[in-house]
């Protein structure tokens, strides 16, 4: 199957974004524990309001190639081997050896609530799953299918995430704060030729600079994720890259193994910190790259291992029973 070289390259980045805050950490006490007022820390802080937007609008981009086909328990499966199989296998390990790890960012799990409570980073794959199973639901009756009923559908999951009313069990509180980013994306997809290239990248650009010269002279703290600024800046960020048409193999690349590299960076990031602390290596920039070396081709190389491992390979990854080797890239 052909892959789209200018997504691919988004996906690369949203990569590196992940993997990078995880590495550096969203707080004083884990990842890098840098000071909040830590210039890598601040950065980090600011990306934060791109990186999972990100993901969810590519994967709703994505999504618009091969919609819902009429088949719900077909369509249901299929989601659930891709992301909640996963999450399972992969997020359960990953509880297990933060719990256990000498040197891990250290955190105790309610057992009996595991996954009812999403682990760590792996809330993305069970929101993902219910965005999913609401937009199928969505096409069914054709609400996506035309600009004006898509606006209205947009309003509401934009006020829901604003009002951000739902509890973080099964991933519903994420689901609520990520749909606005999904349903952009597959807009911008569906709908990219009633969508005029230059006016939407003046919009998006301004509305962006002035979201952030906002925030720089007038606002005290950086927003919430889920807040009005929050919402503008992740969702002009997503449609002025997608619109910049940013075509870089070395990042495609990257982009191609992202559900692996979702799955696994912070293990393979958290082992080399660990590693290197032991060596007397607390340089800030050495544990940093270290860590975001191995938190993107660690998951590259398991990958690879896991695929030539019969049937339970394919269900840590989410794939079919005979995957097909990693798609090449084409040109857009």
């Amino acid at each position: 199957m052909l892959r789209k070289l200018s997504i691919d390259t988004l996906r690369g980045l949203a990569c590196i974004l992940l993997v990078a805050f995880h590495v550096v950490g969203d707080t004083s006490t884990v990842g890098l524990r840098l000071d909040d007022n830590d210039l890598l820390s601040r950065i980090n802080d600011v990306l934060a309001l791109l990186r999972m937007p990100l993901f969810s609008f590519l994967s709703g981009f994505v999504y618009a190639w091969r919609p819902y086909n009429g088949e719900p328990l077909k369509f249901v499966r299929g989601k659930a081997r891709r992301l909640l199989v996963p999450m399972l296998l992969v997020g359960t390990l990953f509880a297990v050896l933060q719990a256990n790890t000498p040197g891990a960012n250290a955190r105790q799990y309610d057992w009996r609530l595991l996954h009812i409570v999403p682990v760590a980073h792996y809330w993305f794959l069970e929101s993902l799953f219910i965005i999913f199973l609401l937009t199928a639901s969505l096409d069914r009756f054709k609400l996506l299918a035309t600009v004006k009923p898509f606006v209205v559908i947009w309003l509401l999951a934009a006020t829901l995430l604003l009002l951000n009313p739902l509890p973080p069990y099964l991933g519903l509180q994420g689901a609520a704060y990520l749909m606005p980013f999904f349903l952009l994306g597959l807009a911008s997809n569906r709908f990219a030729d009633q969508l005029p290239r230059q006016p939407v990248m003046l919009l998006t650009a301004g509305l962006f600079v002035g979201t952030c010269l906002y925030l720089i002279f007038v606002a005290a703290a950086l927003p919430y994720k889920a807040s009005l600024p929050g919402l503008l800046i992740g969702s002009c960020c997503c449609v002025f890259l997608l619109r910049c048409n940013l075509e870089l193999r070395w990042l495609a690349w990257i982009g191609v193994h992202s559900f692996a590299i979702y799955l696994f960076h912070s293990m393979f990031s958290a082992a080399s910190r660990i590693a290197l602390l032991r060596l007397d290596v607390d340089a800030t920039s050495y544990l940093f790259v270290a860590g975001l070396a191995a938190g993107l081709f660690g998951p590259i190389a398991a990958a690879k291992v896991l695929r030539k491992i019969p049937h339970f390979g394919n269900w840590v990854l989410g794939e079919s029973p005979q995957p097909a080797r990693p798609p090449r890239l084409a040109q857009a």
